[in-house]
């Protein structure tokens, strides 16, 4: 079933999102989903993690179906172009860590540490820039 674009726009991206958010229950399910700051208690038995996985791939397998039946097509997208998205996410998020950004939450930042947190934010930038500039290199930019 052919779908008005503006419709076929946002069931693709539904599915977009969807997939990723079976990717990501994935990961926390074997679990390989750890970061930084996020440790997963592993409080499902392994009996029923391996269900759950099941049923995770019986969803993408509906969300396949159903992007077939309403002719929703994958969208080639430039890997560049994602990567400088998500560097320039990561760049404002890092921005609004500044401490004169975070003025609104009304509890001023003692001077110290807000000289070390716009020296950390600033470590982190520059790691930010370096990719850009590894990317800009690598694709003749």
């Amino acid at each position: 079933m052919k779908l008005d674009d503006h419709h076929q726009r946002r069931l693709e991206a539904t599915v977009q999102l969807l997939e990723e958010s079976i990717a990501r229950c994935r990961r926390w399910l074997t679990g390989t989903g750890e970061g930084i700051l996020r440790v997963v208690h592993p409080s499902i038995d392994p009996a029923e993690r391996e269900r759950l996985l099941r049923e995770l791939d019986l969803f993408h397998a509906t969300l396949h179906r159903f992007a077939a039946q309403f002719e929703l097509e994958p969208r080639a997208m430039n890997l560049a172009q994602l990567l400088n998205a998500e560097f320039s996410t990561a760049w404002v998020m890092l921005e609004n860590c500044r401490p004169k950004r975070m003025k609104g939450y009304g509890v001023a930042f003692d001077p110290a540490v807000a000289t070390k947190l716009n020296g950390e934010v600033d470590c982190l930038l520059e790691r930010v820039d370096v990719l850009r500039k590894e990317l800009a290199n690598s694709t003749g930019e």
